[in-house]
């Protein structure tokens, strides 16, 4: 089967990728609901002020200034991926560059039209919505587009109570559009919603859509209750998402440095302020990025990873093998890579394509934590 990378519209064919580039790529970088939207969405002029959110790969903002460049097009996202795929396909496609901003910031209005995709998180979309609603122009038009097996009975009537009264498209290859008009609010734009909790001598904090927002994860707790024995002076939390593993490990190793990567603005911003509520400021720094493809070869001792097995809604272990290529570049030769994942997942026989030893370090019903050497 060959992937199909050219999306054809009325107004032509847009040529997308999925962000990271991989070899043998079978999913395709849009979906049905994106190419409802666009085949539907009427031309845009100049003055139109469109506001994109959760544009998981560019298609939905590509599409738009393929079909008018005069219109004025911001998008509005977590992903740091999203992002590099935004201005990827963008160059693919000879576009102008669009503006980005990111999940900490609120975009500026007045828009007179959204189009968003929903995020995973019902946390996320609560704080996207209450952000966005003072940034509408008067009778500002939102369009949601969603693939029918996401729309439930719940999340349609939590979308009825932050937006108002909704109506459908007709259902097209299993995708439709919701649209709503909005009144204008009055109040400012609130700033992103921080929820605090306590874990394990911690206090943690998390900005909204974070994974383990509320409580830590299993997985998590798994790895911290079986923790890496010896010194370690350069560590690496791959995925950091809170920083809860790279905050133990400046605890654990009081003279070590600890970098965090993760692709989400939020977990980043969620991990530095965690880091100075937990005085491990100094030792710590975190950044986003795709993986740690931004790091120094051989540059680490100890890289620690509770990999995500799914990209947006789609579940596949294409993020974890990255990351896992990425600790291997970035170990010494005596450094060692710690993984906590679901034990179905089979990571100990795949982790061996980049690692010699691959040992079992404790057992559970569900998880299973591997220490790795090269």
């Amino acid at each position: 089967m060959i992937l199909e990378t050219h999306l054809k519209l009325p107004q032509g064919s847009l040529h997308l990728q999925r962000v990271p580039l991989r070899r043998n790529e079978l999913l395709q970088a849009w979906d049905s609901a994106d190419q409802l939207v666009l085949e539907t969405l009427p031309q845009l002029t100049s003055a139109s002020r469109v506001l994109v959110i959760n544009d998981s790969f560019g298609a939905l903002s590509c599409g738009i200034l393929q079909q008018s460049q005069e219109a004025n097009v911001t998008v509005w996202g977590d992903s740091y991926l999203g992002y590099q795929a935004l201005r990827h396909n963008g160059r693919l496609n000879n576009l102008p560059d669009i503006a980005f901003v990111d999940s900490l910031a609120t975009p500026q209005g007045p828009f007179d039209k959204v189009i968003m995709r929903l995020p995973k998180s019902n946390s996320l979309l609560r704080d996207q919505v209450a952000r966005l609603l003072p940034q509408l122009a008067p009778d500002a038009q939102v369009i949601i587009p969603i693939m029918i097996k996401h729309l439930d009975t719940r999340l349609y009537e939590l979308l009825t109570q932050l937006l108002g009264s909704l109506s459908s498209s007709r259902a097209k290859k299993k995708a439709r559009l919701l649209l709503v008009h909005v009144e204008q609010a009055a109040d400012n734009s609130p700033e992103p919603t921080v929820n605090s909790w306590s874990c394990r001598d911690m206090q943690l904090s998390h900005y909204s859509g974070v994974y383990g927002r509320k409580r830590l994860d299993e997985g998590t707790q798994f790895l911290l209750d079986n923790w890496p024995q010896g010194v370690f002076k350069r560590v690496v939390d791959v995925g950091c998402g809170n920083g809860i593993l790279s905050l133990q490990a400046a605890k654990s190793w009081p003279t070590a440095m600890v970098t965090g990567v993760d692709e989400s603005y939020m977990a980043v911003a969620s991990a530095t302020l965690n880091a100075r509520q937990n005085g491990v400021q100094q030792q710590c720094q975190f950044q986003v990025g795709n993986c740690a493809a931004d790091l120094v070869d051989q540059s680490a001792d100890l890289v620690l990873c509770n990999p995500p097995f799914h990209q947006q809604r789609v579940v596949g272990d294409h993020l974890a093998m990255a990351m896992f290529a990425d600790a291997a570049r970035v170990l010494t030769v005596s450094g060692e890579l710690w993984v906590v994942g679901n034990r179905h997942l089979g990571y100990h026989a795949k982790l061996k394509r980049w690692f010699k030893r691959v040992d079992q370090q404790g057992k559970h019903a569900k998880f299973v934590v591997l220490r790795c050497r090269k």
